[in-house]
């Protein structure tokens, strides 16, 4: 179902016709997987770093999410749990700094994380079904990442696609 959702959404703002595959659909509804937004380099930079959606200081923590979150190779999946795993945290508040990531998609590909039984989960504040996961599982289906009829990653591709060698930084841990 979730390829038919994909399709309907998109008919209703570009005309499909039968020779439009789900794919080209899906590029329609979100061609933007590359664009890249500056990633403060120094202390300094990361000191005065200003979230663009929410307008407030971006967090120690919330760079620890993001250093990790950017260590998924393009292809790959993996979960809050495994991020926070890394960090000594919690999935909650790792889902809820990438919920808010300014540096979407590149370089902080946030569309790669998924919930620990690898179903596609959230994405910018919506949960199961709607645009924005739409939006998310065309970012992974154009990577590569393949679901089940029940949004869940296929089974034979799980061992391929879950990343979780994070390397953080000395410091990084709490």
């Amino acid at each position: 179902m979730p390829a038919e959702r994909v399709a309907k959404r998109a008919s209703e703002s570009i005309k499909v016709d039968n020779s439009t595959s789900l794919k080209n659909v899906a590029e329609a509804i979100d061609s933007d997987v590359s664009t890249i937004h500056p990633y403060p380099a120094t202390a300094e930079d990361r000191e005065n770093a200003i979230n663009r959606h929410t307008g407030r200081k971006v967090t120690p923590f919330q760079f620890q999410v993001y250093d990790l979150c950017a260590q998924i190779p393009k292809g790959q999946i993996s979960t809050y749990k495994h991020i926070s795993d890394a960090l000594g945290s919690s999935s909650r508040a790792v889902g809820q700094a990438l919920k808010i990531n300014p540096y979407a998609p590149l370089p902080v590909p946030c569309h790669r994380v998924l919930d620990s039984k690898l179903y596609i989960g959230g994405f910018m504040g919506q949960w199961g079904e709607g645009e924005k996961i739409d939006n998310k599982r065309a970012k992974l289906a154009r990577e590569g990442v393949a679901f089940d009829k029940t949004d869940h990653v296929l089974k034979e591709t799980r061992e391929k696609v879950v990343f979780k060698e994070f390397k953080v930084k000395a410091g990084d841990e709490e």
